[in-house]
């Protein structure tokens, strides 16, 4: 297990917070993942099945990964439209 990454969500079950997925979907995926080569990702494969889309996946990394303060209690809609965001770069944010 890699550094930091202890308690932290499963890919899944950040989906079925965000109600893009239903726990039976979850195990539907979980299902077929098993039944697929070594070294498929569980976003890969739901995509593949067509229960997500791409833009859904990267939010729950996101959301994964404590992208940006807050982000655990956002909606999917809320999430999509931060990380559309456009983020000032570094110099620019120095000067405020």
């Amino acid at each position: 297990m890699l550094p930091g990454m202890r308690g932290r969500k499963k890919l899944g079950e950040i989906l079925v917070d965000l109600r893009v997925l239903t726990p039976a979907e979850v195990k539907r995926v979980l299902e077929a993942l098993r039944r697929r080569p070594p070294g498929q990702k569980f976003g890969q494969v739901a995509r593949d099945m067509g229960l997500v889309r791409e833009e859904e996946v990267l939010a729950a990394l996101a959301v994964q990964m404590n992208l940006f303060p807050g982000i655990q209690g956002l909606t999917l809609a809320q999430v999509l439209r931060q990380l559309q965001t456009p983020v000032a770069p570094a110099a620019d944010r120095s000067a405020v």
